[in-house]
């Protein structure tokens, strides 16, 4: 299946697909309707189709990942109901029609985006405790969720996420746009951790509280000359926040010996911003 030439199909797999979401450099999303050996109550679900092609290993172990993110069970992480292999991984996970903190369906007020921030960093937090991480962590990847009159976030995209284990490396930069997101620890090889995670944790709240980057301008447009500006530029947190708010970024992309130890105590820090007048 090629992503970059393929028409908006009628089908992939069992799925009926209605129309196509979104694209980005990881592959397309597209609304559909789940067949009936499903047995699920929502009419429709968002399906998600990789642009990489894989072997059979490479979805087995996909696979795996996903079956470690659904036994969490976090009410903060987005349900991922199904995945099968067409020569490229598709997964098909819950449909949250309000968008994310990148693309919100509607204006949010301030207290909304501290709420959905909290809770991302609890679904952080909960697959960190399972020995996960998510490993894209970034507002376009903070779903948006209203219940009873009330906004909340669900972290999504499990399909990117990291086992964590002593000694794994970075094995390819990603998108251009998601290295604002990541430790810069990361690109010079360290492993994934708890730590690296706050520190994605605390450009996700820069960016979804200022819109504007830690780096200050846009990274890019090539990797290669992207990486160099992280490399050599110092992330400084921008006008627009509340010295609280500011306070907490600085502690979540501090030096490793100083940073904030997990995502739950960002998680706790942005409760109590919330409630602070």
């Amino acid at each position: 299946m090629d992503l970059t030439t393929a028409p908006l199909p009628t089908a992939v797999a069992d799925y009926e697909v209605l129309h196509m979401l979104g694209e980005g450099g990881h592959g397309r999303c597209y609304l559909a309707r789940p067949p009936a050996r499903l047995g699920l109550d929502e009419p429709v679900v968002v399906l998600k189709v990789l642009a990489d092609r894989v072997g059979e290993h490479a979805f087995t172990c996909g696979v795996r990942e996903l079956r470690a993110v659904c036994a969490v069970g976090s009410p903060y992480v987005v349900r991922v109901f199904d995945a099968v292999w067409e020569d490229v991984v598709v997964y098909a996970m819950e449909h949250l029609p309000l968008g994310s903190l990148n693309d919100p369906g509607r204006p949010l007020a301030r207290i909304e985006v501290l709420t959905a921030l909290e809770h991302a960093a609890r679904a952080a937090h909960d697959l960190h405790e399972a020995g996960i991480a998510h490993g894209g962590i970034r507002p376009g990847n903070v779903l948006l969720e209203e219940t009873g009159g009330m906004l909340g976030g669900r972290l999504s995209d499990p399909g990117l996420a990291r086992v964590l284990t002593p000694g794994a490396a970075v094995t390819g930069t990603g998108r251009v746009d998601a290295l604002e997101f990541t430790d810069p620890a990361l690109l010079a090889g360290a492993a994934p951790s708890r730590r690296s995670e706050v520190w994605a944790l605390g450009a996700t709240i820069h960016r979804a509280l200022t819109g504007a980057s830690l780096y200050g301008r846009p990274l890019g447009p090539q990797p290669l000359e992207a990486i160099r500006q992280v490399f050599s530029t110092r992330p400084q947190v921008r006008p627009g926040l509340e010295p609280a708010e500011g306070a907490l970024v600085r502690a979540c992309i501090a030096e490793d010996g100083v940073r904030l130890a997990s995502a739950v105590d960002v998680a706790d820090a942005l409760a109590a911003l919330r409630s602070l007048p």
